[in-house]
């Protein structure tokens, strides 16, 4: 089905007819039904209406197939059911768990886009990437960063890949890539070749297990310069680093650990649900909606990945550190918070100034500057609690 854009140009039929609906959600399911007696293909516990009453397809006459198959849910319809097939079926009103890491009402807000260009490896591409433009006196390359989670290529976990334009705000997700077959050394050449595409980005490599081959083999064999190293700086946990100076053990890539996991999703989950991070990928919705908190952390519930989504996390974890904020000339925490730090300037402008009709001293202009300084001072420590 076409990604759908939400109340914008579709309707849904409904028992009462022609009807707005939010979206289109995909879902990935390791297992689903084929109904012996219906034209319909869906989850096991996937409600129709029959004489009346609302049954799960698993209770009705049905064949059963262990094998993942995408799906596709309307999200958001009026009256809470539609026709599929010339059957009602209930719709899905309630997107993600309880406890998922984004907000269930941020998962129902977000709808994903047809990407401009699919591969069948997995390669999805909504934006291409942005160069100079010699006739245009503004124009400058965009800078992307890549962030990569790498599998075993043996059909299970995916591995796979993000690529953010992180050129300005809000940040935004251009470009997935997503396959459980790709051997490790293969995607070492796949990473090189999108990274080189996107404007030679900044890639991170996830280096717990077999991600340490791939990005010795893109560093050492494949020659890639702009791969982000890190190093262990005692207290200070682990940090981005240019690998110069007196750090010592640097290493290709980051090393997924519990602080890093829990920095991350907490960025990421911010970002996400105050709309500075972008994300129109199908994949990378569905994983949201199935990312969920289990023993203090977060990871997709059983049955389904979370690779993209760790992508991200990664990227999150990435966006604190002092090499990133030098790359994009931005500090993330500042900009999240710029609108709060604004209102409380408004608040507490008018008591920085006092007209008594004289400006002849210059005085006025003096008190003026002493009043911005403060502000200044003021909105380091502002941001620096957050």
């Amino acid at each position: 089905m076409e990604t759908l854009k939400k109340n914008t140009q579709y309707e849904i039929l409904t028992p009462n007819g022609w009807e707005d609906f939010h979206g289109i959600r995909k879902l990935t399911k390791s297992n689903y039904v084929k109904l012996k007696n219906y034209k319909l293909t869906c989850s096991d516990n996937h409600r129709i209406l029959i004489d009346g009453t609302w049954r799960e397809s698993k209770e009705l006459d049905h064949e059963s197939y262990n094998i993942d198959i995408e799906l596709y849910d309307p999200v958001g319809v009026e009256s809470s059911s539609y026709l599929s097939n010339g059957i009602i079926s209930h719709n899905c009103d309630f997107l993600g768990s309880s406890n998922t890491l984004i907000s269930a009402d941020k998962l129902h807000t977000l709808v994903y886009t047809k990407p401009v260009l699919r591969t069948k490896d997995g390669m999805n591409i909504y934006q291409e990437p942005v160069r100079k433009d010699p006739d245009k006196e503004k124009s400058y390359d965009h800078i992307y960063f890549i962030t990569a989670d790498v599998a075993e290529g043996q059909g299970k976990d995916y591995t796979a890949l993000t690529v953010i334009d992180v050129t300005q705000f809000p940040y935004k997700v251009v470009a997935t890539y997503r396959n459980n077959t790709v051997s490790p050394l293969l995607f070492a050449s796949v990473v090189k070749t999108v990274a080189r595409k996107y404007n030679n980005a900044y890639v991170l490599i996830e280096i717990n297990s077999i991600g340490f081959e791939v990005a010795n083999v893109l560093h050492t064999d494949l020659e890639y310069e702009n791969i982000v190293k890190t190093a262990m700086m005692g207290r200070k946990g682990q940090i981005i680093t240019e690998g110069f100076g007196a750090v010592k053990k640097v290493q290709m890539g980051v090393k997924t650990s519990v602080m890093t996991k829990k920095v991350g999703c907490q960025v990421l989950k911010n970002m996400i649900e105050e709309d500075k991070l972008i994300v129109e990928d199908a994949d990378l919705i569905s994983e949201f909606t199935t990312f969920i908190s289990k023993k203090q952390s977060f990871e997709a519930e059983d049955g389904h990945n979370d690779d993209l989504v760790m992508c991200l996390v990664l990227f999150a974890w990435a966006t604190r550190q002092q090499y990133f904020k030098n790359l994009t000339d931005m500090d993330v925490r500042l900009a999240m918070y710029q609108k709060d730090i604004e209102q409380i300037e408004d608040n507490m402008l008018p008591f920085g100034y006092y007209m008594d009709g004289t400006d002849d001293d210059g005085e006025d202009e003096k008190w003026s500057n002493g009043v911005d300084d403060w502000f200044i001072t003021e909105r380091k420590n502002i941001v620096k609690g957050f």
